[in-house]
């Protein structure tokens, strides 16, 4: 998705900016692709976040979250921390505190970036529905939502009831997973190699997943950084609570 709007903002001569919220816990390659993703020609500020933020633990009873980038834990991190993102120790938001939830603050960011820059806000959002009927939802139900210009992939974001200036917009929504992938093919798009990686492993281009790898769903997938990067695979499994 932010390569194909690299591609139309260059034909418009325009330049947006990118939020990249980075849970630690990532497979290298994913990393090597987000830097490859910084070099795009239309970008105009890459928000690399790498703040302390509340995630899902559901390999745990005792420790049901976890805090990503926490300078508490810094013994165990998988990774060093970027030296471009942004951190605890050079936060430019007053309003962020330790611990917030990941859902919390892309809203609070999305307020904070409006204010920013004034006018209505368009945040592209790369899901498509056929991965989930949470995500159907959010395009289908359209009594549930105010959209802009009635547009059924665009949903206004509110916080504590009250609507932001924001809108949601999900471009991709109804593409399929060979769509995706013929993409890549007929654009000759970067992609990131950890999917190649997958796929020789046995995991079908329907059942790929990158996300934080200790939520109820990516817990199942732990096993792969096993089999595709064995070096973080140690790290991973030592980061949280297993008991």
């Amino acid at each position: 998705m932010v390569q194909l709007a690299n591609k139309v903002a260059k034909r418009m001569n325009k330049k947006f900016d990118v939020l990249y919220i980075d849970l630690e816990a990532q497979y290298t390659h994913t990393i090597e692709h987000v830097e490859e993703l910084k070099q795009l020609s239309q970008i105009r500020d890459f928000y690399h976040i790498a703040l302390p933020i509340a995630l899902r633990n559901a390999v745990s009873v005792l420790q049901p979250k976890w805090i990503c980038w926490e300078e508490e834990s810094k013994h165990l991190w998988v990774r060093d921390m970027p030296k471009d993102s942004i951190n605890i120790k050079n936060c430019p938001f007053s309003w962020f505190k330790k611990g917030e939830e990941f859902e919390e603050f892309i809203v609070r960011f999305a307020q904070w970036y409006q204010k920013k820059y004034g006018g209505k806000v368009a945040c592209g959002i790369g899901i498509r529905t056929d991965e989930s009927l949470n995500r159907f939802r959010t395009i289908a139900f359209q009594n549930r939502k105010t959209r802009y210009k009635d547009y059924n992939w665009t949903t206004q974001i509110k916080q504590h009831e009250k609507r932001l200036d924001v809108y949601n917009c999900y471009p991709i929504y109804d593409w399929s997973a060979e769509d995706i992938w013929g993409a890549v093919s007929q654009l000759d798009l970067k992609f990131n190699y950890i999917y190649e990686l997958m796929y020789k492993n046995g995991v079908t281009i329907y059942e790929q997943r990158l996300c934080q790898p200790y939520g109820d769903d990516q817990k199942n997938g732990l096993n792969q950084f096993k089999a595709l990067e064995y070096e973080t695979w140690s790290k991973v499994l030592n980061r949280v609570n297993r008991s």
